[in-house]
């Protein structure tokens, strides 16, 4: 059993009115326990809509569902319990007001909030991994988030979306915002990360090639609210930069 199955899903905007938009159009998609698929496509392609989806944020007909559970009916928040999510906006996916151990303790799901003793354990265990990452994080457990980089936001985000057990990790082009060699490093934690969740199914939706042939092990091109490529392992490590990129040229020059 796939860990995600979608079926026949299309969502289309302001339907039937003037500015009706089929942004996507019966797509099928499965996504094994041991999958990180990088998604590939030009703006309106229906990456991002794809995953809000999968959320809950937009109305859409098909079927989704995840470890053969239906999502259709579940609301947002029930599907926020058994999924992770990192955003483009690194201001996104914490509360900037609160603290580092307080947005922490928020995201443990463990009801531990008001025991002091479980409170410090948990702690001293994220302050301890978030200390492998390098960036300062650990030492600044009291700060409010809001005072965070971009870079540290991110990953404090990724962090706490991979240690509550997600069933599933989506990743709204979680490097767009940030700098170069901040997108870099960010890039290696969510690999470290994934790895050391043992490799939660993960879809990563992003516009930067390199990452997508780096990372992960299959690769999903969406043009026209349609999946036109879907490879994976040797498949996909055939492809390099240029090929991939004259295939993207070639498949954005030939819109409807």
């Amino acid at each position: 059993m796939s860990t995600l199955a979608i079926q026949n899903l299309s969502v289309t905007f302001e339907e039937n009115t003037l500015n009706e938009k089929k942004v996507l159009k019966r797509v099928d998609l499965t996504v094994e326990n041991d999958d990180f698929i990088c998604i590939l496509g030009g703006n309106g392609s229906g990456k991002s809509t794809l995953l809000r989806a999968v959320l809950g944020l937009v109305p859409y007909q098909g079927h989704i569902t995840l470890n053969g559970k239906p999502l259709d009916k579940q609301k947002p928040y029930q599907r926020a319990r058994r999924i992770g999510v990192v955003y483009q906006d690194p201001l996104m996916g914490t509360s900037p007001n609160l603290t580092v151990a307080e947005n922490l303790l928020l995201s443990s799901r463990a009801k531990t909030f008001l025991n002091r003793k479980a409170n410090r354990a948990f702690l001293e265990k994220a302050k301890q991994e978030l200390s492998e990452y390098q960036l300062g994080i650990e030492n600044q457990l009291n700060t409010p988030c809001g005072s965070l980089s971009g870079g540290m936001r991110q990953v404090l985000t990724l962090y706490m979306a991979t240690t509550f057990d997600a069933e599933l990790l989506l990743l709204d082009e979680h490097t767009a915002a940030l700098d170069p060699r901040t997108a870099d490093k960010v890039m290696d934690i969510t690999e470290r990360l994934l790895v050391k969740a043992k490799r939660i199914p993960t879809l990563m939706v992003t516009h930067n090639l390199d990452f997508a042939l780096q990372y992960g092990n299959r690769l999903v091109v969406l043009n026209d609210g349609k999946i036109v490529l879907d490879v994976r392992d040797e498949e996909k490590a055939k492809l390099d930069r240029h090929s991939l990129f004259e295939y993207y040229g070639l498949m954005f020059s030939n819109k409807d």
